[in-house]
């Protein structure tokens, strides 16, 4: 009479066969978390650096006046009440030190909705960090870190086109070892906009 079953010989085969794919699918899987990981790092220091430019950006498209329909002029800008337009600054502030790019930005923004709601902002960096301060019309500053691991902060204007603004930033982060040199132009798009470029 013939016994069914397996052998022992067939049972330890079968459990080797076992431990082999799973050991493969695990190392499969690590492997592919590893770089979920990393690619998720990856996109959170992108992001941080894309926000900061945005915010820079639209804050210098932020100067450009707002042209309103006047009874008496035909056009004025929004919120001068002169019906002469008055110019806008963009002050920058070029450092003078050898190999390093840490300039400042300034300018003048209002809301567009009222006269009393203008703003003075600055662009710098201190201490490895992109600050942003904002004074009100009360003469009241914040500041606040716009991005962490700035190297470099540079602005200029270009010479042959004084309606092109240059800001270039270099970010580094030491722990995920990633770096990102980005240099982005903004363009203003009036002629009651000018830069005024200084030393510091």
């Amino acid at each position: 009479m013939k016994k069914s079953g397996f052998s022992l010989v067939e049972l330890a085969v079968s459990v080797l066969i076992i431990a082999c794919i799973s050991t493969v699918l695990i190392i499969v899987l690590r492997s592919n978390l590893t770089t979920m990981k990393f690619g998720q790092k990856h996109m959170d220091f992108n992001q941080k650096v894309l926000l900061a430019i945005r915010r820079i950006f639209y804050d210098i498209k932020r100067i450009n006046p707002v042209l309103v329909v006047n009874t008496h002029y035909g056009y004025a800008i929004k919120n001068e009440q002169s019906g002469e337009p008055k110019p806008r600054k963009i002050f920058i502030r070029k450092s003078q030190a050898p190999d390093v790019n840490k300039d400042e930005l300034e300018f003048v923004i209002d809301s567009n909705l009222d006269i009393t709601d203008i703003y003075n902002i600055m662009y710098y960096l201190k201490n490895n960090k992109l600050q942003r301060d904002v004074r009100n019309n009360a003469g009241q500053t914040t500041t606040e870190t716009v991005l962490e691991n700035v190297t470099a902060f540079a602005v200029d204007n270009d010479p042959t086109d004084i309606k092109q603004i240059f800001v270039k930033l270099s970010v580094n982060d030491p722990v995920n070892k990633m770096k990102r040199d980005v240099d982005f132009a903004v363009r203003l798009e009036t002629d009651f906009v000018y830069v005024d470029k200084r030393d510091l």
